[in-house]
Formats: C-alpha cells, sequence, structure tokens
C-alpha cells in the first residue's frame, strides 16, 4: 500500500489526513472492514472517487457524491466522495491505485504493508524487523498496541461516568425522600381521615406512594429524550478530530435508566412507610387547618 500525508479542503474547513492507497482493493479486506456509515453495507473501492472515513466527513461537511480538494505535494487536485465508511479513529481517505494514477500523473510507489499477526512477541518482533529493513520500510505501527493504549485511556471515562450515576442517584433519592416526606406532612390530617374511615396499609400506602410512582415514570420517559439530546452534546463536546465516539445509545440502555430510576422510587416508598404509620389520626384531625 501507499500512504501519504495530504490536505483536504473543502470550501472553508480544512484539515491535515492521511490518504492510503491500495494495489489490491480484495486483498484489503484482509486489514479494514470498509463498512457503510448510514446503512451498515460492505464498501468497494471504486476509480470515480474516494471513500472516507466518517470522521473527516463530518469536519468537512461532506458527504457522499460531494466533491474535496486533495492538497499532494503542493497541487490542489478537485475529486469525488464515494462513500462515507464507519471508522472512530485517524482522518483518512482511502482511494483505489487506478484513481491515484489518473488523479496524481504517477505510478503508485509502495512504502508500507500490513500483516495480520495472531500474537507479537519477541521471535515475530525481530522477523519484522529484518524485513521492514529488506523492504526499506520506515517503522512499525502494531495496532493491537494502539487499541490497548486507547482502551486504557478511555477506563478514566468509565470511572467519571460512574460517579456520574452515583451522584445522579443520591440525587434523586435525596430528592425523592424530601418531597415525599413534605408531601405527608402537609396531608397529615387527610392521611388521618383515610386511616379513621378504615383504610387498611396498603391501601393508605397505594393512596400517597402512586403519585410518586406516576411521577417517576413521567419523569423517565421525559429524561430518555432529554437524555439523549445531552448524551449528542456531551460526546460531541469531548470527541477530539481525530477521533469519533459512537453516538448511538443502545435500547437497553433506556430501559435500565428507568430502572435504576424506578428502583429509588420503590426505595423511597419503602422507607417512608414508617413516616405513614406513625401519622397519629387523634392529633392530626384535632390540627388546625
Amino acid at each position: 500500500l501507499n500512504t501519504q500525508s495530504v490536505q483536504l479542503e473543502k470550501d472553508k474547513e480544512s484539515l491535515y489526513g492521511s490518504m492510503v492507497v491500495y494495489q489490491s482493493a480484495e486483498n484489503m479486506k484482509n486489514f479494514i472492514n470498509f463498512y457503510d456509515f448510514y446503512t451498515g453495507k460492505e464498501l468497494y473501492l471504486q476509480d470515480e472517487g474516494v471513500v472516507l472515513t466518517a470522521k473527516t466527513s463530518e469536519l468537512l461537511g461532506v458527504g457522499e457524491g460531494d466533491q474535496i480538494d486533495v492538497v499532494y505535494n503542493g497541487t490542489r487536485y478537485g475529486v469525488k466522495v464515494s462513500h462515507v465508511m464507519e471508522n472512530y479513529f485517524m482522518n483518512t481517505i482511502y482511494m483505489s491505485q487506478t484513481l491515484y494514477e489518473n488523479l496524481f500523473g504517477e505510478k503508485t510507489t509502495i512504502n508500507g504493508a500490513m500483516m495480520n499477526m495472531s500474537s507479537v512477541d519477541d521471535s515475530s518482533k525481530v522477523s519484522l524487523e529484518t524485513y521492514m529493513r529488506e523492504k526499506n520500510y520506515g517503522n512499525i505501527s502494531y495496532i493491537g498496541a494502539e487499541s490497548d493504549a486507547f482502551l486504557e485511556q478511555m477506563q478514566s471515562i468509565d470511572i467519571v461516568v460512574i460517579i456520574l450515576i452515583l451522584c445522579a442517584g443520591a440525587l434523586n433519592f435525596i430528592v425523592l425522600y424530601n418531597l415525599t416526606n413534605i408531601n405527608i406532612q402537609e396531608r397529615k390530617s387527610e392521611i388521618a381521615t383515610i386511616k379513621v374511615l378504615g383504610f387498611r396499609k396498603k391501601e393508605v400506602y397505594n393512596y400517597i406512594f402512586r403519585e410518586n410512582i406516576l411521577l417517576s415514570i413521567i419523569g423517565g420517559l421525559v429524561g430518555t429524550f432529554f437524555g439523549y439530546l445531552l448524551h449528542m452534546f456531551i460526546v460531541r463536546t469531548v470527541e477530539l478530530d481525530l477521533t469519533m465516539f459512537v453516538r448511538e445509545i443502545a435500547f437497553s440502555s433506556y430501559v435500565i435508566a428507568i430502572a435504576i430510576t424506578m428502583g429509588f422510587t420503590f426505595l423511597i416508598n419503602y422507607v417512608m412507610r414508617r413516616v405513614l404509620n406513625k401519622v397519629d389520626m387523634v392529633e392530626s384531625l384535632k390540627s388546625v387547618e
């Protein structure tokens, strides 16, 4: 393959990225998964256009069928964007060897290679270094090592997410507890009245706590909508120009979020039962409204 650093431009937008040219588009499938970012269908390199990674397409503000400029060796070349591929790291533009030679008017020179390795040990590293010297290649990059380093950095974000979930849960507990307690204190006479009328404990609980359950359901549904908007804002804010995070939220995430909210609601309802049981019927009925 041939790899070059180029500048990509579209109107006033400009960024630096890597241009990768493959001799064999069929052989390329052994190393890179080419899937359409929007439809998920498998892609193929075409001679009439290039394939952009999703983040590159977003930064330039282009899509399939648009035209971009590639600044290569100080000269600007216009090229069509055939597809936008799913990719979450680095700004890369892929093109076929035929398109490269037709566009730049020069033969493709090989300056890199890719290998699939089941494991990387000292002996394999020595063999790789020998191969690199024979082919006059400059350096070796281990994708697995880069992936492990990236995942290690992401662990710090996982800790932040866990802390946010715990803080949100604590806030949910405190707010529900205080609101339920205020509700009970303000309605002591009403609670005492239904007790005098012969309501059983379970009926008294349902009379008061049904409101909490209904409000929690409404709040959970509304929160999923605004949570999605907040998620999109945060993800796009923390992304770097070279990285792209997954924007989709799994349906299970919504279910878990609502389940946690309802779990806190039922916990509060259980804790507040003792407050309801302590409501004195005679004293509450004597109180002046």
